[in-house]
């Protein structure tokens, strides 16, 4: 068996799937905290800083396709439902998309970020879903 397969996620993929799923339970009220705790911290220069570090990290680590494998999973949570089932009509996604996304991201490199670059992209579900 692969590695890729074994591990789709990385070094981090039992991480990464036990965000996955405690995400999946988070309710409404839960949900707009997260999303309304990210705008805020999303404005600012360190969280710019810390997303364009994340960035550099996963392409200088080779984990470009752990990153791609993510995007599957988190579609599947983050689609809105659609009344049309065209298949032109476009996907919308739920608000929360963009903070999970860098939250799992940022676990997915983990190990070659400093904790301050983790705890920043992870922030907006502190109290949610606490990274440690």
């Amino acid at each position: 068996m692969s590695t890729m397969g074994a591990q789709p996620y990385g070094p981090q993929t039992v991480a990464i799937r036990g965000f996955l799923v405690r995400l999946a339970g988070l309710g409404t009220t839960d949900r707009a905290a997260v999303v309304a705790r990210f705008e805020t911290i999303a404005r600012t220069r360190d969280y710019e800083a810390a997303d364009a570090r994340l960035g550099d990290v996963i392409k200088r680590s080779g984990r470009e396709e752990a990153r791609d494998a993510l995007s599957g999973p988190l579609l599947q949570l983050m689609k809105r439902p659609m009344p049309d089932t065209s298949t032109d009509a476009e996907i919308e996604l739920e608000p929360i998309a963009e903070p999970a996304l860098a939250a799992l991201l940022a676990l997915m490199v983990r190990d070659l970020l400093d904790d301050a670059t983790v705890r920043l992209l992870t922030d907006a579900f502190t109290d949610t879903i606490p990274v440690g």
